[in-house]
Formats: C-alpha cells, structure tokens, sequence
C-alpha cells in the first residue's frame, strides 16, 4: 500500500503566496505573534485553510519578532509558557469560530530546533501540550527529543521531514547559518523529495544517506521558490501513488 504523503507549510508570516501554496496541502502552520502573525492575519489564514480543507494548525514560537523566532532566546519557561499559551489559543479561537478544530502544534524557528537535542525543554514542552492542549498532535522529527517525549508520554505525533532544508543528522537540521542550510535550486529539492518518497532516506551534509521516517513533508512559506516547491513536492508525491 502506497503511504499517504501530507504536504504542510508554514504561512500567515506575511508573505503574499499564502493563497497559492494552500490548494495543495493537507496542513499548514498558523503564525500567531511570536515571530509573525496577528490576530487579523491569522483568521483570514484559518479562512483560506477551510476554503481548501485543509487541517489547521498553530505554529508558536520564542516570543522574537525581530529575529523572526530564528535565534535563541534567554527566556524562562514560565514566561515562555505563558507566551506559548496565548499564541496557540489565538489559532485555536479562530479555528473554533469558522467550526474547524485545532488539529496540531509544530514549534518554530530556534525553538523549534532547540526542542530536537534538548532533552529538558523537550520534555517542558510535551507536558505543556499535554496539559493544555491535550490530544493535539505535535509535528516533528522522528527520534528527536521531542519526538521521544511525545512518545513517552502518549502525546499524538506526526514525523517531519523537510522538503527544503539541509540535514546534519537525520534528527537534527543544518543551521542556518551554514550556507547548506536552505536549499534554493528546484533540482536538489527534487533530489531530496525523491529521496525521502523512495525509501524513507535523507543524504546529510557529508553525503551520507541514512533512514528517517516521516508522515508529513514540510515547504518554508517564506522561501523564495515556495510556490515552485510545494507544487514539485505535490507531483512527486501523485507520481509514487501512481507507480
């Protein structure tokens, strides 16, 4: 049996392409005010997600609009938490008033990545989901820290993998800072889309290829190319079904 490939994207960050990525996903990421996003933006992108009945999810972050939630924040976790707290519910409320549920959480940004090798934060954030938002799925990579929390503790995950970002492990992305970090040419985007869809297997920075599992495949709203992306990701996905 062919595997159910997801497409999900980050949106509502202000880009203008929100309403040519979305037709093609199964789910997308809401910004809601940590890094991106405001109240206005985030229902016309729970709007668009109903249009094309697509599962709404709630993309928070370190509460850093200047960096974009991409460095890391000397923060505590109470504060966090509560900042964490707000931004879901204000997908949630929006989600809730177009009668669609809150189907997933994924973390952005630095919070995001610092959530796959730390084990304490990883273990804070599934409690907090867990208690607070419980049944709503967690996306991220298999075998990360969170990942392995999540599964601890019973928390509903789906595993990511991503479409447009350099790996250093199969668990564990490339910084941004490298320059290998963000894919940018369509030819080895289609090499690792094809890569992932043909074996579960990612190439790391060394040119090693190793397994990983996935159930959702993620495109960057903000990249460049996401339009071109996200529509190759989409034919790859309909070309494995069609074998």
């Amino acid at each position: 049996m062919v595997k159910a490939w997801d497409i999900n994207c980050d949106l509502g960050e202000g880009m203008q392409n929100d309403d040519l990525i979305m037709p093609y996903l199964g789910s997308c990421n809401i910004a809601c005010g940590g890094h991106a996003g405001d109240e206005g933006s985030i229902r016309k992108t729970v709007k668009l997600a109903k249009k094309h009945l697509v599962k709404v999810g709630a993309h928070p972050s370190y509460p850093d609009r200047e960096n974009f939630g991409r460095a890391p924040l000397a923060i505590d976790f109470e504060r966090l938490e509560k900042s964490l707290s707000a931004q879901i519910h204000a997908v949630k409320r929006a989600a809730e008033e177009r009668r669609i549920p809150l189907h997933h959480i994924k973390f952005h940004g630095a919070l995001y990545l610092e959530s796959l090798s730390n084990g304490i934060l990883a273990e804070k954030l599934v409690q907090f989901i867990q208690q607070e938002f419980p049944g709503k799925k967690i996306y991220a990579p298999f075998g990360s820290a969170i990942a392995r929390a999540a599964e601890r503790k019973k928390v509903p995950i789906a595993y990511e993998i991503f479409a447009d970002r350099g790996y250093q492990s199969p668990v564990q992305l490339l910084s941004r800072k490298d320059p290998k970090a963000v894919l940018m040419t369509l030819s080895e985007i289609e090499q690792q889309v094809s890569l992932f869809l043909a074996g579960q297997q990612v190439k790391t920075w060394d040119g090693s290829c190793l397994p990983i599992k996935a159930d959702t495949i993620c495109v960057h709203g903000d990249h460049p190319l996401a339009v071109e992306i996200v529509t190759l990701v989409a034919r790859k996905i309909s070309e494995t079904k069609n074998l």
